[in-house]
């Protein structure tokens, strides 16, 4: 999810487990519901890293633990309170909640590393989800008005809200790919593998990519009604040969591992040739930009720039 996402729900889930509005506390968990982010800081040394560090490392249940305990020194460093042991527990339970909305969104996140280094993802809600902005941001707000127990209460009547949005987005994702394989029927394709990808605002409308013989489809569509654009076909009869070897480039292997449903194109620009591999199954915010890698080639196939363009 977006940082604003994160640091909403992270001061929720302290007004829910704090018993007092105790300000340290609740700076705690906030904090660690956005330290797992700090990670944004790789781009500064490895260009690949949206999608070699981002949601691994500082995204797992034990990297976690570092990510509180400085958190917690931090806040015990301004004179706070509570001990730097409890602030520490608080700043996981943030990490926790940072991690749990990862897990929803189709990017996933490490979160068994490094015993598994795949980012698990149900792939429910999409990045920026207005619902889940508005429920948080209205549980703060109405937590806000009252004292203690009872704004305990909202803070945890919100995220029981949330959670019922959440399960709610579940079975939405289950019916989108009922009304994709629908579709796909009738255009006579028989898909071999189907994945369903939320789109903006979500959770009623999805990108649907499916892989059959010979080639890929996708579509975008709300769910019940007729899809907003053509099928899309992808044509492993229309794909062109890779100049040079840009196949086998470190980089360009590490993105065809991430990507889930990797294509490639190829174009010319004047004397340079740009290969450009694609994630055809990716939907991000606009900020973040589309999961590409181009590989930029002269005219003898050695390479002059190689650039991924998806952001954080």
């Amino acid at each position: 999810m977006d940082i604003v996402t994160h640091g909403l729900v992270g001061a929720l889930v302290g007004r829910a487990v704090v018993p007092r509005a105790a300000g340290p506390a609740l700076v705690a968990v906030t904090a660690g519901a956005l330290a797992s982010d700090l990670d944004v800081l790789a781009r500064l040394w490895d260009p690949m890293a949206p999608i070699t560090v981002h949601r691994t490392v500082t995204h797992s249940l034990l990297g976690g633990l570092p990510l509180a305990v400085g958190v917690a020194g931090l806040v015990r460093v301004t004179g706070a309170a509570p001990s730097c042991r409890v602030l520490a527990a608080l700043a996981y339970v943030g990490v926790l909640s940072h991690i749990g909305l990862d897990l929803l969104t189709p990017f996933g996140t490490a979160a068994l590393w490094p015993w598994d280094r795949r980012r698990l993802g149900l792939g429910w809600l999409y990045v920026i989800d207005p619902v889940v902005i508005a429920v948080a941001l209205a549980g703060l707000l109405l937590a806000a008005e009252w004292k203690r127990g009872a704004a305990r209460r909202i803070a945890q009547g919100a995220l029981g809200a949330l959670a019922a949005y959440v399960w709610v987005a579940g079975l939405m994702m289950g019916w989108a790919e009922r009304d994709f394989l629908r579709l796909l029927r009738v255009e006579g394709v028989v898909a071999m593998r189907t994945v369903m990808v939320p789109a903006f605002p979500g959770p009623v409308r999805w990108l649907g990519v499916a892989e059959a013989d010979g080639a890929i489809y996708r579509a975008r569509f709300s769910v019940g009604r007729r899809p907003d654009e053509p099928l899309g076909v992808f044509s492993e009869r229309d794909a062109e040969p890779s100049p040079g070897a840009s196949d086998g480039l470190p980089e360009v292997q590490r993105f065809r591992g991430f990507a889930r449903v990797p294509w490639r194109t190829f174009v010319r620009d004047g004397d340079t040739q740009v290969v450009v591999y694609r994630d055809l199954a990716f939907e991000d915010h606009p900020f973040g930009g589309e999961m590409a890698l181009r590989v930029s080639l002269d005219r003898s196939g050695a390479v002059r720039a190689i650039q991924l363009e998806h952001t954080f």
